[in-house]
């Protein structure tokens, strides 16, 4: 095969050449070599063909599109020390096209319009997209130079769909930028920031999918109950394929134009929406950044924006009644409740419903919080048959002085003077104890008022007959 030698080319075509592609450059098979402070300028498209290779030391400026279809990587050489020669794509809508990769030294991206990848590219130096976006499609743009700036921009950005993405090379436990967004509908410019927990060789990939992650087959719906939202007009893919290392993620958004979020949610596990339980969560001019530190998950590249809340729900603690006896109860932790089963309450709506259960029962609670999110609890009520007739035990008492069940009264305890009636707190200290039992204690200890809360009782009665029995279970305070 013989090949040229060239030392500068320079290739010139009026605008209506370069509008109908009538001039392009060809290497055909040829070696084609940029000595040091030279250049070849191409206005229209460069082809890599015929097994040709360049040895670019300083500059090529191209105003069309990049072929390559020689079944080499273009660019390699090991003449050619690494990061040495730049490729300027230098016009209006340009695209990286052909049948095989190529392996830039350094890549810029320049002047007007939108850069396009038509298949996987690499950039063995560095990448700057200056203020251009770099649409690549579903392929991967490959950055291999681990250092910290190897990718630069002003305002440009990489955009992508499905699995394609920018791919960084790391060796550094500091910042790694991914300058991604997207013109898609929306303009938007969305970057993460990743940082290695390690100085070992770890690649990362990113993509900004600007759509709501739904379509792409991430149901916003399939999620943890404690998942309140999930951000429905973007989201993020992020890919660890090589290295041991765990990284703190970094996300950036802007509160005025995508509303507030205090969270990050991953496609994990069932799999469905789960809080990664965000670090911290930073405030600033356009974009609020929030992260998460040391994160190792990657089985499921998506990641969103959430509001989330921790566990709320509380229905109450399991106790005991006497068959035939009502018992109030009393949860706490929202602002919507709804009890189930449902029957043998008096309204299954609120947090404070009348139970009188003929059997042993769990009721399970669903509760709601102002951010729309639903926690779970239950409550087990043992029924008893009653021993003594005509005892009424009640488990709240409210005394708040409003002459409205302000004493501890048990109906019918008269009738079995013979009793009497110990209270304990949770640690079984003894708070009060009478014999028998009077029918005036308001949640005093020695005089003191006690603070609200559960505390246990244990009554024991004798009939007429001398019969004994004993009674036990939660009494509540209530202020």
């Amino acid at each position: 095969m013989q090949k040229s030698l060239l030392a500068f080319v320079f290739v010139v075509c009026m605008n209506y050449c370069f509008a109908q592609s009538t001039v392009f450059w060809s290497n055909n098979g040829a070696l084609v070599s940029i000595r040091d402070t030279s250049y070849l300028s191409v206005l229209g498209d460069m082809y890599n063909l015929n097994q040709g290779i360049y040895y670019n030391y300083d500059s090529i400026f191209l105003t069309g599109n990049w072929i390559n279809k020689a079944g080499n990587r273009a660019f390699d050489s090991v003449l050619v020390p690494s990061g040495t020669g730049y490729v300027y794509m230098y016009a209006a809508d340009q695209r990286i096209m052909g049948t095989d990769q190529t392996y830039f030294h350094n890549l810029i991206l320049k002047n007007h319009g939108t850069k396009y990848a038509d298949l996987d590219a690499k950039v063995d130096g560095f990448l700057d997209m200056t203020d251009r976006e770099f649409s690549v499609d579903t392929n991967t743009i490959w950055v291999r130079n681990p250092q910290l700036n190897s990718v630069r921009r002003t305002t440009g950005f990489l955009s992508s769909l499905q699995n394609g993405g920018l791919l960084r090379y790391t060796n550094n436990d500091s910042i790694y930028l991914f300058p991604v967004g997207s013109n898609l509908v929306t303009t938007r410019y969305r970057p993460i920031e990743v940082t290695p927990t390690s100085t070992q060789n770890n690649q990362f990939k990113v993509r900004f999918a600007n759509v709501d992650p739904t379509v792409e087959g991430f149901d916003r719906n399939i999620k943890f109950h404690l998942v309140c939202s999930i951000n429905p007009n973007w989201y993020h893919r992020i890919f660890h394929p090589y290295g041991p290392d765990s990284a703190t993620l970094s996300f950036f958004f802007d509160p005025a134009a995508d509303g507030n979020w205090m969270d990050i949610v991953h496609w994990q596990h069932v799999p469905e929406w789960e809080s990664i339980f965000r670090d911290t969560i930073i405030g600033g001019s356009p974009f609020t950044q929030i992260t998460k530190n040391k994160w190792n998950d990657y089985s499921y590249s998506p990641f969103a924006l959430a509001i989330t809340s921790k566990p709320f729900a509380i229905a109450g603690v399991d106790t005991i009644i006497w068959k035939f006896d009502t018992i109030q109860l009393y949860a706490t932790g929202g602002i919507g409740y709804v009890w189930t089963p449902d029957y043998n309450l008096s309204d299954p709506n609120v947090n404070n419903p009348l139970a009188y259960p003929e059997q042993s029962t769990i009721y399970h609670l669903t509760v709601e919080d102002s951010k729309g999110c639903f926690d779970y609890d239950s409550l087990y009520i043992l029924v008893r048959d009653k021993p003594l007739s005509n005892l009424f035990i009640p488990n709240v008492i409210t005394p708040n002085g409003d002459g409205y069940n302000d004493f501890w009264f048990i109906r019918d305890l008269q009738r079995y003077p013979d009793n009497n009636v110990r209270i304990i707190n949770r640690w079984g200290d003894q708070i009060m104890y009478e014999a028998p039992y009077q029918q005036d204690w308001t949640g005093t200890w020695n005089g003191q008022l006690l603070p609200g809360g559960t505390y246990y009782y244990i009554i024991k009665v004798k009939n007429e007959l001398g019969q004994e029995a004993e009674f036990n279970g939660p009494i509540t305070v209530v202020r």
